[in-house]
């Protein structure tokens, strides 16, 4: 559609003869994607007065159409409106699939984000620039990157064919998460793909030039290795590479949109103004979006003290949350105590995470460790079947609904489940207590916690011992010198549980089992035939058995070879 074309269609809506001059320099601006600002630098009116002339027209274009118009979304509602008014059912060419993409009904500031999103993505294809191609959004965790990608995705619906929205966090296999997209890019009818990965991104770039898709991959950065050169990428997913350089570098009509905590190598060489491939990282909220978290938390203060709030996080939304909480039940609400009494010498995200975590209670933190443990969102029901001891449900709805006041956990259809962040800080705090019981001979979480579940989904059995039991064991060869001695250390811990009273055990035989497997232990000359095994330790060793009785753990490794 062209501008004329579109003025034309606003007269005919409005009903009102020709648009006043003001107006149709206002639409003719936003049509090409400049701010007010730009446009009373074009020409002789007060930015004021441009902004007003604008809102008033937006405000009548809403009440003709019946549908909230913005400078955001005029593209998408003029366009969509045409093809209604042709007989076209918009909704049968506009696909959308959300997968696990979080609610943002209630969504706050970042408007110059959005407006430079949709700059990019449509606005600048519409004004005959170069069409962006690759975005990444970009910033550190909690910073909102995720909600903002959903919100733009909502705004920008109507100017695609496909907007398919999903989420990396448990670092699918590349074969998987593209076979679902061209599942859905081909409308089912192609359902498998050729084995080499060079030519299933072939045959989506060919989806991605025969229709205008917007693919979003959130959470990129569970890809890429930890403690390595920034954007290299984990063994077996070097794929998701070679998907953002082609598609960066071949022309097509869609965009694929990245969020991250770091920039992935490819971005990094092929980005640049006036590109096909951007950058945008995301710095705090505004003071006035972060005042507004805060007294939906129930904090209230003066302007002096939110806004100093809110600037000593540096308007981290999930930040502020937690803050928030904090300054409420510790300080009762008194904003300039908590400063007083020199809080804010944790306002790094992590010290905040561990002065909230801290004030659990034993089953709070019995649970934060479980949601930790499970890497994606699990039902209340599921969860009562792992908790050692045992929880009643009323006491572990009361202890969920508590950590969701807190910010510390969210629900979503499928149960409860923690931010990237979160979920990151409270792994990290199970590794250095294992660690500790161990090097102390002092079991207690592990003897609560499974730290791999053998009956687990197999991406999330491979997070656990990725995420969880190397980095123990890594830790432990580190503290106690050698293998040799960390075998040891094991090996009376072992003996230690097989000379205790039955009822204090829990996962811990599996536990001790599952990291002897790990640093592969010749089993050989082991007695293991006292260590008594729980129906539910079983759960969390490396083979798979239907032994619901007990058994000697020769027995059940014989079980666990058939």
């Amino acid at each position: 559609m062209t501008v004329e074309e579109a003025i034309a269609l606003v007269e005919r809506l409005l009903q009102r003869g020709r648009l006043t001059r003001a107006q149709e320099i206002v639409f003719r601006y936003t049509w090409e994607g400049k701010t007010y600002l730009e446009m009373a630098r074009e020409v002789t009116y007060d930015p004021g007065h441009i902004k007003d002339v604008g809102s008033q027209l937006w405000r009548s274009l809403s009440q003709a159409l019946d549908e909230k118009v913005t400078k955001n979304n005029l593209h998408g509602v003029l366009k969509r409106t045409t093809q209604q008014q042709n007989g076209i059912n918009a909704s049968s060419i506009s696909h959308a699939d959300w997968g696990e993409a979080i609610d943002v009904s209630l969504f706050y500031g970042r408007t110059t984000e959005l407006e430079t999103l949709s700059q990019w993505i449509v606005r600048d294809a519409c004004g005959g620039k170069q069409r962006t191609r690759l975005v990444a959004l970009l910033g550190m965790g909690g910073m909102g990157k995720t909600a903002l990608s959903v919100k733009l995705a909502e705004q920008l619906q109507t100017e695609f064919e496909y907007v398919i929205w999903r989420s990396l966090r448990h670092a699918p296999l590349f074969n998987e998460k593209l076979t679902e997209c061209i599942k859905i890019l081909s409308c089912q009818q192609v359902i498998t793909l050729p084995p080499d990965p060079h030519e299933q991104i072939s045959c989506l770039i060919e989806y991605l030039r025969k229709s205008r898709c917007l693919l979003i991959l959130d959470n990129f950065d569970t890809l890429l290795q930890h403690g390595k050169h920034t954007g290299c990428y984990r063994e077996g997913y070097e794929s998701y590479g070679e998907l953002l350089w082609r598609s960066g570098e071949t022309s097509h009509q869609s965009c694929i949109m990245l969020t991250s905590r770091e920039k992935p190598a490819e971005i990094a060489a092929l980005e640049g103004d006036g590109l096909p491939v951007r950058t945008l990282t995301l710095s705090g909220l505004e003071v006035r979006a972060g005042q507004t978290i805060l007294a939906l938390k129930g904090l209230s203060g003066n302007e002096d003290e939110t806004r100093q709030l809110v600037e000593c996080y540096r308007g981290n939304p999930l930040a502020l949350k937690i803050a928030a909480t904090s300054v409420r039940d510790l300080y009762q609400g008194n904003i300039a105590r908590f400063f007083a009494e020199g809080t804010t010498v944790f306002n790094g995200i992590g010290n905040l995470l561990e002065q909230q975590f801290q004030r659990l209670s034993t089953s709070e933190q019995q649970v934060m460790y479980w949601l930790a443990i499970n890497r994606e969102a699990v039902s209340p029901a599921e969860l009562q079947t792992y908790l050692a001891p045992a929880l009643p449900k009323p006491k572990l709805i009361e202890v969920l609904e508590s950590l969701c006041c807190r910010s510390l956990i969210e629900s979503n259809t499928a149960g409860f489940t923690q931010q990237p962040v979160v979920m990151e800080y409270v792994t990290d705090c199970l590794v250095e207590q294992i660690c500790q019981e161990i090097i102390t001979e002092s079991p207690r979480y592990l003897l609560t916690h499974a730290l791999m579940q053998a009956q687990a989904k197999d991406y999330i059995r491979d997070s656990q011992i990725c995420l969880i039991v190397q980095p123990i064991l890594n830790q432990l060869q580190i503290t106690l010198g050698s293998s040799r001695q960390l075998e040891q250390k094991l090996g009376r811990l072992i003996n230690k549980l097989q000379n205790e009273t039955v009822d204090t055990f829990g996962y811990g035989g599996g536990n001790l089992l599952n990291l002897l497997g790990q640093l592969d232990i010749d089993f050989t000359g082991y007695d293991f035939s006292r260590l008594y095994i729980r129906d539910c330790d079983l759960r969390s060793l490396n083979f798979r058995t239907y032994a619901l009785t007990r058994k000697t753990i020769n027995a059940l490794w014989e079980i666990g070879k058939e």
